[in-house]
């Protein structure tokens, strides 16, 4: 159990994560969805633990096969050489009640645990592996109910930062989960104890995020906080997430920058020969305060309306090569209030269909990134206005995912 947690901790620095998108079974909710360039996700990732009894000469006595649930923030593009952390890590993983009904049998209702490793890889970056629990962490007097299911979160309060990492200085950088290791003690009140040590690894893909290299050196450290993160439970296997990418949009000979965010659940991996599309997809639109005055100074004064006609997601190593999740959506009427950032769910009540996509013969990952965008906006009452949005000027993904 005490390896649980040390999981939870691991798999909620590496997600973070995550850190990936994703949303409501309805519209993305405003209070939801994330600053511009912050990635921020909740994952369930399938693991197995080595038992083994130190006493007994380390002899592996069986494996545990469980997950790890775990939530937390990430940048969404990374400059050359920046450092970067995950933040608002936590994480809990559940142990079967089978388990804890074989030490009732014995009276065991309390451990001690010590997780001495907990290893978030950060492909491409310096180090390429932060171990968590260094200096190692204690958990004293776990309570152990026999016969019912034992989940353990992590941290114990608050939430927990991964890092520092240094990015390169060109290219993307995958964060995932290594291993954990746990040594445990198992305590009945009339004395006895035994010693467990527990060896975690992933069981099927162990990637949690990718984040691409690129823009001008010198970028300050990325160090993130005070994002929301209102994810219901997700399924073995599942990220749930919302990502929100800065995007440079041509708007009547002016530039505007905004967030275009993205939410849906989608696999941690995808079968070779099989599909995937995300469900509960939808995304919102953010203005920041500083386009919303620039929109005022240019005569814009009340509210604007309009649809979204293209947002393209583009496919690496799989198919379609390149999909439009948002061909007609409405953009309701919104006014424009000066020093207000705005926040528009799109679409306003339902879903986005985005997939089915499948890998390519012979690709060993299938990554989507967000693509380029297109809108009208009505202002001032007037005809519709074009409003064009290349791709961000440093890729975004969505995920990059093992084929397996």
């Amino acid at each position: 159990m005490p390896r649980i947690m040390r999981k939870a901790f691991a798999a909620g620095l590496a997600a973070v994560a995550l850190a990936a998108l994703a949303p409501s079974a309805q519209a993305l909710k405003i209070e939801d969805v994330p600053g511009i360039g912050v990635d921020t996700g909740r994952f369930n990732l399938p693991i197995n633990c080595a038992i083994t009894m130190p006493d007994l000469g380390g002899i592996k006595v069986f494996d545990l096969a469980t997950n790890v649930d775990v939530q937390g923030v990430v940048t969404t593009h990374l400059g050359p050489g920046q450092e970067f952390w995950l933040t608002q890590g936590s994480g809990a993983i559940t142990f079967p009640a089978w388990l804890t009904g074989l030490g009732g049998f014995v009276g065991i209702n309390r451990a001690d645990a010590v997780i001495s490793k907990l290893e978030i890889g950060a492909s491409s970056a310096s180090p390429p592996v932060v171990n968590v629990t260094d200096p190692p962490q204690t958990i004293k007097d776990i309570e152990i109910k026999a016969g019912q299911e034992l989940t353990v979160g992590l941290p114990l309060q608050g939430t927990f930062d991964v890092g520092p990492y240094t990015a390169p200085q060109s290219g993307k950088v995958t964060m995932s989960f290594e291993q954990a290791v746990a040594h445990v003690t198992l305590k009945a009140a009339w004395g006895p104890q035994i010693k467990i040590d527990a060896h975690c690894t992933p069981t099927a893909g162990n990637a949690l995020l990718t984040v691409a290299v690129g823009g001008p050196q010198g970028q300050p450290p990325s160090k993130i906080h005070d994002q929301p993160l209102n994810f219901p439970p997700v399924a073995p296997g599942y990220v749930d997430g919302i990502i929100n990418a800065p995007y440079r949009c041509s708007f009547g000979g002016d530039s505007l920058d905004v967030g275009i965010a993205v939410g849906g659940t989608f696999p941690l991996s995808v079968p070779r020969g099989g599909q995937f599309s995300f469900t509960k997809a939808s995304g919102a639109l953010t203005i920041p305060k500083a386009t919303v005055n620039k929109l005022l100074d240019m005569g814009f004064t009340g509210s604007f309306s309009g649809r979204v006609t293209e947002l393209n997601l583009v496919v690496e190593g799989g198919m379609p090569e390149v999909q439009n999740v948002a061909a007609d959506i409405a953009i309701p009427p919104t006014p424009l209030v000066r020093d207000r950032d705005i926040v528009v769910s799109l679409p306003a009540t339902g879903t986005l269909t985005a997939g089915p996509f499948a890998p390519k013969a012979g690709a060993s990952t299938l990554a989507i990134r967000l693509g380029d965008a297109t809108a009208e906006l009505t202002l001032n009452g007037s005809t519709l206005l074009p409003v064009t949005c290349g791709e961000p000027a440093v890729p975004v993904y969505l995920l990059e995912n093992e084929v397996i």
